[in-house]
């Protein structure tokens, strides 16, 4: 990722200027019309201070962000002299007029902001429309058509860079390569890419990622040094209040207690010549580097930066950025996380209430027969036809159960339809084969193929309508109907039974009213002494 270093580009473009405009001054000889010895030596000197600010940006950061109020009033003072020093009627280029505007309202959009760059523009326009009458007052040759037009061209100018400003102040951005394997288990990963992406953007030596869990009491503190990956477990009264508290990107001087922070609500950089108090910084032993809290739903943490070439008050834009790319990275792992544990929860669910409605009543109605099958030995009576029978109803579910097994392994393919109407026929006649009771299906015209996911979910349901009014309802007959509507199956499962005791939830069939829910479903149970009557409305279409 490529740096930029705003005060070097300004400092060596201000130290350029300088000097292009003392040797356009001694070349040509028309120049300056007023005071030439008093504007050779303001200008001298003006250059030498260019110079002095050069080697003072390339070698701190610190005094270059302190100086930059300084120079900019130099840079309008020396812009008001030299207009004075070199204006009149004959003198449209050799002006440094337009030069010296451009770059100081350049000035303030790359080190500031928009703000200074409205100041400055301000400062301009005010001091040359002053300058200009006090010229003009003391009789100076100004044409006053060509002031006006310059003084246009400033505000068209200063309009421009004020507008890319507040453009620029919007933030910079970092992309956090996306790490390998499954999203909610890499969270390591993305620790690890965090620390390369501050190594690949600033150059550093020695990058960290100190991190708090919010659900481990123990500090993960991840470090590179020289390319060389470390990781340890510190206790929690190490850093734990330090990382916890909020923490604004800031570029520090350990050693000379100066620090240069962030102020994102007025989009400034704050100066503070005091010591920080940071126990990080000290156990890593920094000196000179950056730092900025990383925030996510996962714990908090602070990134650290040191031993790094050539760092910048432009740097700390950059540090956010890939400080909010990290916190974000974290919560999407979380939400994976979160998610996954969702879906798994999900699926357990659905499988307890398959092996429920299938297996565990199947087993629960061949125990019943085989009990009738035992009196009936006793009794002197042929078995050989109904162990044949509960022979057939074992292969049956066997079959039942690979299908679903399968169904787990390859999932479903919701785009087959069935019928629904040929599957609850054949479910009705196991099912009473099973239970020795009799069956009914009444079709209310001709239901159109379902997906054979959603008839295997109707299925179960009849499958444990019936297994619950045979074991508690002691019935003799189930009766189901099945009526399409405008996109939606109407299910009515009645019995004569005994019915439930009580309504309520707490009577509800629980595996029958939870599968009707997940599929987006309405249910409603009646029940007397005569009977019990389940009234299911699901969709026909696209399951929930």
């Amino acid at each position: 990722m490529r740096r930029r270093n705003t005060g070097r580009v300004v400092a060596t473009g201000r130290a350029i200027l300088a000097l292009a405009f003392l040797l356009a001054l001694v070349l040509d000889p028309t120049v300056p019309v007023r005071d030439s010895a008093l504007g050779y030596s303001l200008l001298s000197a003006y250059t030498l201070w260019t110079a002095a600010l050069m080697v003072l940006a390339w070698r701190s950061w610190w005094f270059d962000f302190r100086l930059a109020p300084a120079a900019q009033a130099i840079d309008i003072a020396i812009f008001i002299a030299a207009v004075y020093f070199t204006e009149s009627r004959y003198t449209e280029f050799q002006s440094p007029f337009l030069a010296l505007a451009a770059f100081l309202l350049v000035v303030a959009m790359v080190r500031w902001n928009w703000r200074a760059t409205v100041v400055t523009a301000i400062v301009l326009l005010f001091t040359n429309l002053l300058f200009g009458m006090i010229l003009y007052s003391w009789g100076v040759d100004i044409d006053p058509y060509r002031f006006v037009r310059r003084t246009i061209y400033m505000i068209l100018l200063a309009s421009m860079l004020i507008w890319l400003s507040m453009s620029r102040s919007t933030g910079r951005l970092a992309v956090l390569p996306e790490p390998t394997g499954i999203p909610g288990k890499r969270r390591d990963l993305v620790f690890d890419g965090a620390l390369n992406l501050l190594v690949q953007s600033f150059g550093a030596r020695n990058v960290a990622f100190a991190f708090a869990s919010s659900e481990e009491p123990w500090i993960d503190l991840r470090r590179m040094d020289d390319g060389v990956p470390d990781r340890q477990r510190l206790s929690p009264e190490t850093f734990a209040e330090e990382l916890l508290a909020p923490l604004p990107t800031m570029l520090i001087d350990m050693k000379r207690s100066r620090q240069l922070i962030e102020t994102p609500a007025n989009d400034a950089i704050e100066v503070r010549a005091e010591q920080l108090d940071s126990r990080l910084a000290t156990y890593l032993g920094v000196e000179t580097g950056m730092i900025a809290s990383v925030r996510s739903v996962m714990g908090s943490g602070h990134l650290v930066v040191w031993n790094a070439h050539a760092l910048s008050f432009d740097d700390i834009g950059l540090m956010s950025a890939i400080a909010r790319e990290v916190g974000q990275a974290l919560d999407r792992e979380e939400m994976a996380l979160l998610a996954r544990t969702a879906a798994e929860t999900g699926i357990r669910h659905a499988v307890a209430r398959d092996l429920h409605d299938s297996v565990a009543q199947f087993l629960a109605g061949t125990l019943f027969r085989l009990e009738a099958l035992r009196r009936w030995i006793r009794e002197g009576n042929d078995p050989e036809g109904e162990i044949d029978s509960i022979k057939n109803a074992l292969r049956r579910e066997q079959g039942q159960l690979r299908l679903l097994i399968e169904r787990l392994r390859r999932g479903q393919d919701s785009d087959r339809r069935t019928d629904i109407a040929e599957e609850l026929r054949d479910l009705l006649a196991e099912a009473g084969a099973h239970w020795h009771i009799s069956t009914e299906l009444v079709l209310t015209g001709a239901p159109e193929p379902v997906s054979v996911q959603l008839s295997h979910e109707i299925r179960q349901l009849v499958r444990e309508a019936i297994a619950n009014a045979a074991r508690h309802g002691k019935c003799s007959k189930v009766l189901v109907s099945l009526t399409e509507d405008v996109g939606e199956l109407r299910l009515s499962i009645t019995d004569d039974g005994v019915g439930f005791p009580t309504l309520g939830n707490a009577t509800r069939p629980r595996s029958i009213s939870e599968r009707v829910e997940a599929l987006g479903g309405s249910f409603r149970l009646d029940s007397s002494r005569g009977g019990a009557r389940l009234e299911i409305a699901l969709r026909s279409g696209e399951l929930a």
